[in-house]
């Protein structure tokens, strides 16, 4: 048999196939990767499309996309880039698609994109396990102290055992309050009532009940403030929940609460809970997220119980992999005329 007939591609041996098939101008469909990704990702996206490039770092600016992306018909873009009006006035006009590599989308001017006619899909329904396991982790991390127990070995400082030394918090039998019922808020309730923890939640609607999951809908704010040991923020960031957690919320927060926040550090008023960390009424806080990232508010760093993260939640391969099969698949239906899964 002729070698040209063998292949291991999915699609078949271009030469094989009518150079106006569709599949031939799918597999030739330029694809501009703008950062570099997880290699097993970037296998994902070149099993279909050969020639997806990867923008250099040197070029890795809003201006150097938009230069290159003349030509491309679908970018694949993170949430470091935010994507405004002048963004997609701007975007060239052979670019169809832009692809989110990320759940979140509120740095995407929606408005602006409807009106430059592109196509926008993202990544959900995906994260949920590796950003709950990333939870589970600030949680116990923030209510054990892990940080200051790291520091106080790395200093140099540690005397040895004491009955006293880092005193922190069991798990069960505390009331975990899970702020956004996603996808990702009911993994974590799973998780939490596995380690013996009360789940009650606060979302824009009562779940039905058998999506609860034991976890307890609790209807009114204050009512659901007061009775969170640890409070997670999971919601997405929108005008209602921009600033949640501020100064009179916190007060309702029960003495020595821990928050974590997993969702978009625009979601907290800095300046309310870092006063009440440090006076202590908010005992220990487990971060992922932060406003005007990656530029962190530095009293973050230098306040007592603060477990700070760099936004990786979703750092899992297992993650990376997934994101990049499905945006390929949804690009795929794209360009041969179908309907998107996650179209925005």
């Amino acid at each position: 048999m002729n070698g040209d007939i063998l292949s291991d591609d999915p699609l078949g041996p271009i030469s094989m196939l009518d150079e106006a098939s569709p599949l031939v101008a799918l597999k030739r469909c330029p694809i501009l990767i703008t950062e570099e990704l997880p290699p097993e990702a970037i296998k994902v996206f070149r099993r279909v499309f050969p020639e997806a490039a990867i923008l250099p770092e040197n070029q890795q600016t809003v201006s150097g996309i938009l230069e290159a992306a003349d030509g491309a018909r679908a970018i694949i873009l993170t949430v470091k880039y935010r994507l405004d009006e002048a963004f997609f006035q701007a975007l060239p006009k052979s670019v169809e698609i832009i692809a989110l590599y990320s759940s979140g989308f509120d740095h995407v001017d929606l408005a602006a994109a409807r009106e430059r006619r592109v196509t926008l899909i993202n990544t959900p329904n995906i994260l949920a396990d590796s950003v709950a396991d990333l939870a589970m982790a600030l949680i116990l991390g923030a209510a054990r102290r892990v940080l200051e127990g790291v520091d106080l070995i790395r200093s140099g400082r540690w005397a040895g055992f004491s009955p006293t030394l880092l005193l922190g918090k069991e798990m069960r039998g505390r009331v975990l309050g899970i702020f956004g019922m996603g996808n990702i808020g009911r993994e974590v309730s799973t998780r939490a009532q596995a380690f013996g923890m009360n789940v009650a939640y606060r979302n824009r609607t009562q779940l039905p009940r058998e999506n609860e999951g034991g976890a307890r809908y609790v209807a009114d704010e204050r009512a659901f403030l007061e009775g969170c040991d640890i409070l997670l923020l999971a919601a997405p960031l929108t005008p209602e929940t921009h600033k949640f957690l501020n100064a009179e919320r916190i007060r309702w927060l029960p003495q020595g609460a821990i928050v974590v926040n997993i969702s978009r550090g625009e979601l907290i008023d800095d300046d309310a809970f870092l006063d009440a960390l440090l006076n202590r009424h908010v005992a220990a806080a487990g971060l992922d997220v932060y406003t005007n990232e990656p530029a962190v508010d530095q009293r973050y760093l230098t306040t007592p119980g603060v477990l700070p993260l760099p936004h990786i939640g979703s750092a899992t391969i297992e993650a990376r992999i997934a994101m990049a099969e499905t945006l390929v698949d949804d690009i795929e239906r794209i360009l041969l005329g179908e309907r998107p899964s996650n179209a925005l």
